[in-house]
C-alpha cells in the first residue's frame, strides 16, 4: 500500500515490460494546501465524495471518447485503475508505454483574483503574450482556454515552459502538444457539465502517462474540488475553501522553501473547530450532490448546496477572508 498526500494506492500487479499493472486506488478523508504536507485535521466523508465526483467524471470524459486509466469503482471510496510506471529519480531517457509523465497540466477558463497568473505577469516570470484574451463578457473569463505545465515530483511544483516541460516529462514536443490538445478536450467536457449544474469551472489540472502503445491516458482523477476550482454563485466550492481554512500558511510555506528550512521543521497549523469541519464537510457532499444528480431522497442539490455555504460563511473565524477569492477580474487582484 502506497500513501500519497490524499490518496492511498494497493498495487495489486506492478506495471511491466511496458504493460500498465492494476492497482486499487483510495480516496481518503485527508487534506493537504499549500504544498504542506497532510493537515492535522480530516473531512468527514471528503473521501466519498471525491470518489464519487470522480467517477462520474471518468464517465462524462469516457462518452466524450477520452481515454483514461479508470477500470471500475470496487467501494464507495475506492476505484481500480491502469498502473503505470513512475520514474522518480528519471533513469529513463525518454517516457515509454504503460509510463507515467511526470508534469501536471493545467488548464485555465477564467483569472480570479486568486489566480497565480496576475502574480507571475506582475513579477516578470510569465510573458504575458501567453496569456490569451479575455471573452467578451469581460474579466476574469477568457475567450479560450488557457494550458500551462507545471513539475510534479519536485519539493515544491514549479510552473514551466514549454520547451523544459518536454524536458522534465521526457516528451516530445509532438507529445506535448498532443497532451494539451486532449486537456482542452477535458477542460470543454468538465466546463459544459459545470454549467449544466449550475456550477463554473475557472480551471484545473490533469496527469497523463501513456498506455502499452504509448498512446496518451489521462490518470490520476479530475472533476472534483480537489483537482479543479469550481464556483457556485460567486463563491469557490473547492480546495480554495480549504486553503481558506489556514489564512497566512502560504506565506510561511514559502518563507521556508525560500529559507531552506527542512520539511520537518516548518510551523504546524492549528487544529480547526468541530463546527468548521462539519460545515467543510457538507459542502463536500451537497457539491457531489449537484455533480452527480442527487439521489430522490437528498434535499435539491441546489438549495442544499446554497444552505451548506452560507453555513461556510458563518463558521470562519474571519468572514473577510472570503474576499480573497471569488469571480472577479484581474483589475481587482
Amino acid at each position: 500500500m502506497k500513501r500519497w498526500s490524499t490518496k492511498d494506492l494497493e498495487i495489486l500487479r506492478p506495471p511491466a515490460d511496458g504493460r500498465p499493472g492494476d492497482g486499487i486506488l483510495t480516496f481518503t478523508d485527508r487534506y493537504s494546501v499549500y504544498d504542506f504536507g497532510v493537515m492535522p485535521d480530516e473531512i468527514p466523508g471528503k473521501g466519498i465524495a471525491s470518489a464519487t465526483m470522480a467517477v462520474h467524471s471518468f464517465g462524462l470524459l469516457a462518452a466524450a471518447g477520452v481515454p483514461t486509466h479508470f477500470v471500475e469503482q470496487v467501494s464507495e471510496r475506492s476505484l481500480r485503475i491502469r498502473l503505470l510506471e513512475i520514474d522518480f529519480l528519471g533513469k529513463s531517457a525518454a517516457t515509454g508505454p504503460a509510463g507515467m509523465i511526470p508534469l501536471q497540466v493545467v488548464y485555465r477558463n477564467a483569472l480570479p483574483r486568486e489566480s497565480s497568473v496576475h502574480r507571475r505577469t506582475a513579477a516578470g516570470t510569465l510573458d504575458p503574450a501567453l496569456v490569451p484574451p479575455y471573452a467578451p463578457s469581460g474579466a476574469p473569463w477568457l475567450a479560450a482556454p488557457m494550458v500551462e505545465f507545471t513539475t510534479k515530483f519536485e519539493d515544491t511544483d514549479r510552473f514551466v515552459t514549454a520547451e523544459e516541460a518536454a524536458l522534465v516529462g521526457r516528451v516530445t514536443p509532438a507529445d506535448l502538444a498532443g497532451i494539451a490538445d486532449l486537456t482542452r478536450t477535458v477542460a470543454g467536457v468538465l466546463t459544459a457539465h459545470a454549467d449544466a449544474v449550475g456550477l463554473r469551472l475557472a480551471d484545473g489540472k490533469a496527469e497523463y502517462g501513456f498506455d502499452e502503445h504509448r498512446r496518451p491516458l489521462l490518470i490520476d482523477h479530475v472533476g472534483t474540488p480537489d483537482e479543479n476550482r469550481f464556483y457556485f454563485r460567486g463563491t469557490p466550492v473547492c480546495k480554495e475553501l480549504l486553503r481558506l481554512l489556514h489564512p497566512g500558511l502560504r506565506d510561511q510555506v514559502q518563507e521556508s522553501v525560500r529559507n531552506g528550512t527542512p520539511r520537518s521543521q516548518w510551523p504546524r497549523p492549528e487544529r480547526l473547530s468541530d463546527r468548521l469541519v462539519t460545515a467543510t464537510a457538507e459542502v463536500y457532499q451537497a457539491l457531489t450532490a449537484l455533480w452527480t444528480g442527487g439521489r430522490p431522497d437528498t434535499p435539491q442539490p441546489e438549495k442544499r448546496l446554497t444552505a451548506a455555504v452560507t453555513e461556510f460563511h458563518a463558521s470562519l473565524p474571519a468572514p473577510q477572508l472570503l474576499e480573497r477569492v471569488g469571480l472577479v477580474g484581474a483589475s481587482a487582484d
